[in-house]
């Protein structure tokens, strides 16, 4: 069995591992070799983005779940390819419109994600296909009255900010004025606010 680290490890932060296994590559998240207390956070953490992971099974561009090896572990499928952020093979005007779709049915399951400004949560495939990651943050929202609205604002906001980064010339008028907007609302969803003082 190989195992690669796919993030530098840190002591109060999960294991990324890819491990290539008897039956096929997986991405394990895992907690098991942090101290106690990390572990017992980490367990509630691992638990809560099952959750969310479990809601979006089945949809094209989320890795499936696989059964994990303990409590203190996310495992999933490995979906190859790269991050945006690591990535040289820069995405064409039909992966933005593949990802807007993917992003759409992640919201009609109630999730929203939270951290799409990240290009690192954005991965494409082999085949040029986008998928997401890393639902650490994410929040799943069944009643999708106005503060779903609102957060989901946040997101494409996101997607529209990696989007702008990578391929300025693919924004319409229109996304850059929804891009404009959302960051403006990401600054006061107090979370993030919170989640950037604590890396500071």
């Amino acid at each position: 069995m190989t195992v690669i680290e796919l993030k530098k490890p840190r002591p109060y932060g999960p294991d990324v591992l890819l491990i290539d296994g008897p039956h096929g590559r997986v991405v394990e998240k895992t907690y098991r070799a942090r101290s106690l207390p990390v572990r017992l956070i980490g367990r509630l953490l691992v638990a809560r983005e099952t959750y969310i992971y479990e809601k979006l099974q089945g949809i094209q561009g989320i890795p499936p779940l696989e059964i994990p090896a303990d409590s203190y572990t996310l495992t999933t499928g490995y979906m190859g390819g790269a991050n945006l952020r690591e990535t040289s093979q820069k995405p064409e005007a039909g992966y933005f419109r593949r990802l807007e779709t993917l992003i759409d049915a992640m919201h009609d399951r109630g999730v929203i994600h939270l951290d799409l400004r990240n290009r690192r949560n954005y991965g494409v495939d082999e085949a040029g296909h986008p998928y997401l990651v890393d639902f650490a943050t994410a929040l799943y929202l069944p009643q999708q009255g106005l503060l779903f609205r609102l957060l989901r604002q946040i997101d494409r906001a996101g997607c529209l900010k990696v989007k702008g980064k990578i391929a300025p010339e693919l924004l319409s008028a229109a996304e850059e004025f929804s891009r404009q907007r959302g960051r403006r609302l990401s600054r006061l969803w107090l979370p993030s606010r919170f989640k950037n003082l604590l890396r500071r």
